[in-house]
């Protein structure tokens, strides 16, 4: 059985009920189990992209003879009495001797706690309440070997070969705007997108004019939709111009409870499960040039989410604690968590809360780290780009932008 040490330290739960950090310490904190470690060896998940087993050619059915017929009687013939045969040797054979009465070792030994897989985090998500947490977890599981070797390189949307991300790491179904702009935090960033003051900002109206100046003609008409033949990758590509940021990703939350040692909110909801710090875009949508193509009007735009899914950590620092894990949800150990911040080698060690033998009673270190070490385990996991649906904006409030 393993071992504890059995002085208690302090860490914090989640409060489902009030939806806040609860801080668990002295005779209700937890301890540390040194010589436990999270499991990686769980096969991994049927790859995204792999093409389900093609059904076997079967040979045209051939017309039965007399001779087959025949043949077919005898068989079923020899097959009843076979069966006849081994059902006498089984009533004739003496009873098989008991098994031995499982002795106490052996009861403790089953006890024993159970090994907690990385993959199962998806299962302790949705206990939380992050069920689409828990689908782009899953996603990322399923996906091909896929990453960005630094934030410079996740920002580029370049992998480890240093090519743009594949096509299967591009996902355009996962998240709907809808659902996001449920939360009030994501709806403030999204109506203050639409802002006529956000959208003619120097920089908005420069980015306008780049995308716009290879199409200027006399009277001409911009569908930039229809341009980028309804691909969310190419209009993000051609025709952003503005964005605009929410913030807090899920391990920036888990650090400012560290830092202030408050257990008053805080607590990771879904979308900062799912997104973390992600950013709202304005593409042009419909625009239309003067008859000398010296200005431009700007009539509608397209809204929509764009955010990278990975576990790139900067180089040089310490990689991101993304809290303790069991099967039954997340817990905050700030020891952990503070010598991280600190930049201070702490052993990730699991802790138990309560009688470790009980399955989800043992909780276990998490970092971005954790997902880098499977993928070279299993030579799969696939960091990936999230696009949302779109939105079209009528302005109510046409930009005008001039060619310099």
């Amino acid at each position: 059985m393993s071992t504890a040490y059995r002085e208690k330290i302090p860490y914090y739960k989640i409060n489902k009920v009030l939806w806040r950090w609860i801080r668990c310490d002295a005779d209700r904190g937890c301890y540390p189990v040194p010589d436990l470690a999270i499991s990686m060896s769980k096969p991994p998940p049927t790859l995204l992209t792999q093409p389900g087993a093609a059904p076997s050619p079967t040979s045209p059915a051939q017309p039965l003879t007399h001779a087959d017929r025949v043949n077919n009687s005898l068989d079923g013939l020899l097959s009843v009495a076979k069966g006849i045969s081994r059902f006498k040797k089984w009533i004739d054979a003496p009873d098989l001797p008991k098994p031995p009465k499982a002795t106490s070792a052996k009861r403790q030994e089953r006890a024993t706690t159970l090994p907690f897989d990385l993959q199962e985090i998806p299962g302790a998500m949705r206990k939380e309440f992050m069920p689409v947490s828990a689908k782009l977890m899953e996603r990322w599981f399923a996906g091909e070997l896929n990453y960005s070797p630094t934030p410079r390189d996740e920002v580029k949307g370049l992998n480890q070969a240093g090519q743009p991300y594949p096509p299967s790491m591009i996902d355009k179904t996962a998240i709907k705007l809808d659902w996001v702009r449920k939360h009030a935090r994501a709806k403030a960033a999204y109506d203050f997108l639409q802002t006529y003051e956000r959208l003619t900002t120097p920089r908005a109206i420069e980015a306008l004019r780049s995308a716009l100046r290879p199409l200027r003609s006399p009277y001409g008409k911009v569908d930039a939709w229809k341009l980028s033949g309804q691909d969310i990758k190419i209009l993000h590509k051609n025709f952003e111009f503005q964005l605009a940021g929410v913030e807090s990703t899920f391990s920036q939350k888990l650090d400012q409870l560290i830092a202030r040692e408050k257990s008053n909110g805080g607590v990771p909801d879904d979308l900062t499960g799912s997104l973390g710090s992600f950013n709202f875009y304005a593409a042009v949508g419909n625009a239309a040039f003067d008859c000398d193509a010296n200005r431009a009007t700007i009539t509608s735009i397209i809204l929509y989410v764009k955010d990278n899914y990975t576990f790139t950590d900067a180089a040089g620092e310490p990689s991101q604690y993304l809290g303790h894990w069991s099967r039954d949800g997340v817990v905050i150990v700030p020891a952990t968590g503070a010598a991280g911040l600190a930049g201070i080698s702490w052993p990730d060690y699991p802790v138990a809360v309560g009688d470790m033998r009980v399955p989800g009673n043992v909780y276990y270190s998490v970092r971005n780290s954790s997902f880098r070490e499977w993928q070279k385990i299993h030579h799969q996991g696939g960091d990936f780009i999230i696009f949302s649906d779109c939105r079209f904006v009528t302005l109510p409030k046409p930009v005008e932008i001039e060619f310099l």
